[in-house]
């Protein structure tokens, strides 16, 4: 606590110093236009400032620019002939760096006439389950440490396993069933020290301060997006400054970075942003005395150039370089640190993305890219000697081409084909596990001795159309095909529809149906011969939902939906365990799927969710959902379970409150079920499998809260602010674990009053 008041003392020192150096303010709000198919400028759109009565318009570049403005937070009104207009909140005026505002409008596909503006603005082929977050959203949320994961964590259907990760359980789902797009361009895990095999881990290595805004949809996606079950996460990155050098300076609750932006070339042809972040967690693990201790650096760039008018190219690299290091100086921290797998990963994904204006009315988009993840895992017993190693490397190449047109104004048609050469290199050996699974006879999981290099090709064709018949009516059809040769069935088609039906002026229905497919993940085909007859997991969804909209700024949805899982695959040697429930945690030797496996794992996931949102328009802003779901399966046994992650309910509640004066407060409120877990014999510290999942965790909840203050000083920017987590102190139980050295079971608890400060400089 007395850390807490030092830095609202240092806040308020600020603040007067402030007082004496702040001359007016100048500030500028920067953008572009254009049209959401094409990308191309929309010239002679009219500008506004709400509540400001200030306007101007686009030139022929789609660009605009506003000068002389005081401090504050602004809401920016477009609207043309032609095209829908919209609203655009949050964006902050201050000195150090101009405003940005990318605008994409949609044209309007029927003969009715739009004059009120639209501020919750969906893609064309997305009817349902679809959140936008812009950088200011996520940037000031309470608890989110600026990191994407965390605060997509908040939306309705989505949620976690522990505080320390920020994994994506999205309606019932795996961690692994998530796609990660930066810039139209797959990555695979979006975290440091992620999970092998799935999409979670700790900590984002994607810097908040190049993210314009994500695309977060969660069911029902359409045919442009593949090879996942549950999610779809767009990244979309912002351009560096075309006309001037910049700089950023970032202290954040994880790290310290840095920020370079700048032209390329004359003539605002091109621009770069540079990112570089080291995490300071070595340092505060080490000061408090853990025996686990954490290190990370991320590197990141983007680059782009106007090579014509009918030509861009753009250039993205995001790298990683991750280290665990242990302290075993006492017996405790060994006995910790036995549990835990050494887990030093690197990585990078570049990719070169080349667009096309073909027509006035059509675009053609050709991308290159490349991942490439090292992992090094070790896990040791209580004499320190190695029982399980994990060397290896996952690696794909990728180039597709998308094309999109709009033949007519009622009708957008988008298809596109790309192909994948994978490289996987396996070097495993672990010991046979009885892990402390017995009931009554100890269960086994094979010794496992590898050393691959293999390959495969995987591949992907769609055609996604969208058609407006009325001005009451929209519908989609798409339909994909997939292909993999490293597995026995190669070949899966993928139908999807959906319909937008406005019944009322400001109520919609939104009806969505799906077949979705994902390969089984590289490390389960490797590990025994036999699990190259896996196939490609099946989800199909049924989505139906209504959304009111009370006013411009303020909405509400209600959805249903079911999710039925066939094809998943299952252990032979745990009758009882489903991959389903992988991925969400730390991993273990156990966790990985190094056993044979057999694709007859069934399951479902059903649920409703309620969503209320009222955006920011002058002070005051916030949400509150709640989903109510359960998520079943069945494994080897046939016997159905409660997965790992059915919290039953999901209860999330934030909201903040502009002061003026550059302050700004807000807060979190979380309530989940108690997941499922299985109990431990009080006496032996067996797991008892026959009751494998039959018992919960208690309910969670916290209670996050932040302080920002904005400060302007002659030529530069200052952003402070504290957040703190788990203001109550509530120690969250996350899961029990047997101490053999004290024979008792003991609960995994999260940490208490978590407090951090932010300082972020722009120059």
């Amino acid at each position: 606590m007395k850390r807490v008041i030092l830095m609202l003392i240092s806040i308020l020192v600020m603040q007067f110093i402030s007082n004496i150096s702040i001359s007016q303010p100048n500030g500028e709000i920067k953008g572009k236009v254009v049209d959401r198919l094409t990308k191309q400028p929309v010239a002679d759109a009219i500008v506004s400032i709400e509540k400001t009565g200030i306007k101007a318009g686009t030139d022929l570049n789609g660009e605009f620019r506003f000068t002389g403005l005081e401090s504050g937070t602004f809401t920016i009104k477009i609207s043309t002939i032609g095209y829908v207009p919209i609203l655009i909140n949050d964006v902050v005026v201050m000195r150090g760096r101009e405003a940005e505002v990318y605008a994409e409008l949609d044209i309007i596909q029927t003969d009715e006439i739009i004059v009120e503006a639209e501020r919750f603005v969906k893609p064309s082929d997305i009817v349902s389950s679809f959140k936008n977050l812009r950088y200011e959203e996520i940037r000031r949320a309470p608890g989110g440490f600026e990191d994407i994961g965390r605060v997509v964590q908040t939306l309705p259907g989505v949620s976690f396993v522990n505080d320390g990760r920020n994994d994506l359980i999205v309606r019932g789902g795996s961690p692994a069933e998530n796609l990660f797009l930066l810039d139209n361009s797959p990555i695979p895990n979006i975290n440091h020290f992620g999970s092998q095999g799935a999409t979670g881990g700790p900590t984002s290595l994607v810097n908040l301060d190049l993210v314009r805004e994500i695309n977060f949809i969660t069911g029902g996606f359409s045919a442009r997006y593949g090879d996942k079950l549950s999610s779809v996460l767009e990244i979309k990155l912002r351009e560096g400054n075309r006309e001037r050098f910049a700089a950023d300076i970032n202290l954040s609750a994880t790290g310290l970075g840095a920020v370079f932006e700048g032209p390329i070339g004359g003539n605002k042809k091109g621009s770069f942003i540079l990112s570089a972040r080291r995490s300071y967690l070595d340092f505060i693990f080490n000061a408090a005395g853990f025996g686990f201790i954490p290190e990370y650096t991320d590197f990141q760039l983007k680059a782009n150039y106007d090579i014509s008018k009918s030509n861009a190219i753009t250039f993205n690299f995001i790298g990683n370089l991750d280290k665990v290091r242990f302290n075993n100086d006492t017996e405790e921290k060994k006995q910790d640190n036995e549990d835990i797998l050494k887990n030093n990963q690197s990585g990078y994904s570049n990719s070169i993305e080349l667009r096309t204006l073909t027509s006035s009315k059509s675009y053609l988009l050709t991308t290159l890219s490349r991942s490439f993840t090292k992992f090094d895992f070790s896990g040791r017993d209580a004499n320190f000697v190695e029982t399980f190693k994990n060397n290896s490397e996952e690696g794909e190449t990728q180039l597709k081409s998308e094309f999109f047109v709009l033949p007519v104004k009622s009708t957008q048609i988008s298809f596109g084909a790309g192909i994948s050469i994978i490289d996987f290199k396996n070097d495993i050996a672990k010991t046979a596990d009885t892990l402390f699974f017995a009931d009554p006879n100890p269960i086994i999981i094979p010794a496992v001795n590898l050393n691959t290099d293999n390959n495969a090709i995987k591949g992907f064709g769609y055609i996604q159309v969208t058609q407006s018949p009325a001005t009451w009516l929209r519908l989609n059809a798409g339909l994909r095909f997939d292909y993999f040769n490293f597995i026995t069935n190669k070949s899966y088609v993928s139908p999807r529809v959906s319909a937008n039906i406005s019944l009322l002026k400001n109520l919609n229905l939104n009806l969505n149906y799906g077949i979705f497919y994902q390969s089984p993940s590289y490390i389960w085909l490797v590990s025994n011969p036999e699990n190259k007859a896996l196939n490609n997991i099946r989800a199909d969804h049924y989505i139906a939902g209504l959304e009111y909209l009370f006013s411009s700024d303020t909405r509400a949805t209600v959805e249903v939906y079911y999710k039925d899982y066939k094809n998943y695959p299952v252990s032979q040697a745990r009758p009882y365990f489903i991959l389903a429930n992988n991925g969400g945690d730390f991993q273990k030797p156990e966790n990985f799927g190094l056993e044979p496996l057999v694709s007859e794992g069934t399951g479902f996931a059903r649920g409703v969710e309620f969503f209320f949102q009222k955006a920011l328009t002058e002070k005051l802003y916030g949400t509150v959902n709640l989903s109510i779901f359960e998520a079943k399966y069945k494994s080897l046994d046939g016997i159905e379970r409660p997965s790992d992650y059915d919290n039953k309910f999901l209860f999330t509640m934030t909201g903040g409150y502009l002061f003026g004066n550059g302050w700004e407060f807000a807060s979190k409120f979380r309530f989940y079920g108690g997941r499922p877990y299985t109990p431990i014999n009080p006496t032996t510290g067996i797991q008892q499998v026959s009751q494998y999942n039959s018992e919960r965790l208690p309910n969670y909840y916290s209670l996050d809260v932040r302080l920002d203050k904005r400060w302007d000083f002659s030529k530069w920017s200052l952003i402070t602010y504290i957040d703190i987590q788990n203001i109550t102190g509530r120690k969250n139980i996350t899961n029990y674990k047997w101490n053999k050295y004290k024979q008792e079971i003991e609960a995994n608890e999260s940490l208490g009053v978590f407090p951090t400060i932010g300082i972020n400089a722009m120059f």
